[in-house]
């Protein structure tokens, strides 16, 4: 099976802490896809946007 691949549409739902966020994103065709975060996941996202080689 092949990954589904999307694009982050900038737009963010952010969050309180202890709940979660919405990242939307959109499909090749324009179909909405929400990645949803919590907590944990959303700093793992951002450390590795802001540094990739985890320096």
């Amino acid at each position: 099976m092949e990954p589904l691949t999307v694009r982050w549409n900038r737009t963010v739902i952010p969050a309180t802490p202890g709940d979660e966020t919405i990242v939307c994103c959109l499909t090749h065709d324009g179909q909405p896809v929400a990645l949803i975060l919590d907590d944990e996941h959303r700093e793992a996202l951002g450390l590795q946007l802001l540094d990739p080689e985890g320096e």
